[in-house]
């Protein structure tokens, strides 16, 4: 159980500072939305927390060069692949579901869709710093993964499309991302260390 809570802890550490500050950021420059629909902010916080630790964002102490890159789709179809392709997309169908719970922009499928691909090329792009490898496979299956969770939204509540009236959401998601990235880039791994060491007094 100690194990299972210490997991839990470092995956959404971050999220103890991103999550705060990106509630106020919408309560200031989005209140009328954040108003109402605060939760789905939270959540989409905190998934994107979890899934950029999961995929291995480094903090700013363990950056280095060291690109592993596959440009070439579909090469290997071992179970361990194949596998690994699946799970990239149940992790990835979390942000097509929540995006367009939140923001009006995104109850178009086309716009998810690209707000999936950007979202999955920065993973990739941050990749080639750490010790994982950058894959054309993975940027496809997130991808596709972004697309079902979308999906799975419109079948549950019947978003109908909205009419973009020029609201900057795709300026407020950047804001978000980069919030989130800041903080297990800078503060997250200062912050566990913090904690653990404080557990074990």
């Amino acid at each position: 159980m100690e194990n299972f809570l210490l997991e839990l802890l470092d995956k959404l550490c971050g999220a103890i500072v991103s999550l705060p500050l990106v509630l106020i950021y919408i309560f200031l420059f989005d209140r009328e939305r954040a108003k109402r629909k605060w939760g789905w902010m939270a959540l989409l916080t905190l998934y994107l927390n979890a899934m950029y630790i999961v995929i291995g964002v480094p903090g700013v102490q363990y950056i280095v060069w060291d690109p592993t890159i596959n440009l070439l789709p579909f090469q290997d179809f071992s179970a361990r692949n194949i596998e690994g392709m699946i799970l990239n997309a149940i992790m990835f169908a979390p942000l097509g579901f929540l995006l367009p719970a939140y923001f009006e922009r995104y109850r178009h499928w086309g716009r998810t869709l690209a707000a999936g691909f950007l979202t999955s090329l920065t993973v990739e792009l941050i990749q080639l710093f750490t010790f994982r490898a950058t894959d054309v496979d993975d940027l496809i299956m997130n991808t596709l993964g972004t697309l079902v969770g979308f999906l799975i939204a419109k079948l549950i509540f019947r978003h109908r499309t909205a009419l973009y009236r020029g609201k900057k959401d795709w300026l407020e998601l950047l804001i978000i991302n980069g919030i989130v990235l800041l903080v297990i880039v800078f503060i997250r791994y200062p912050l566990m260390e913090a904690i653990l060491n404080l557990v074990k007094l």
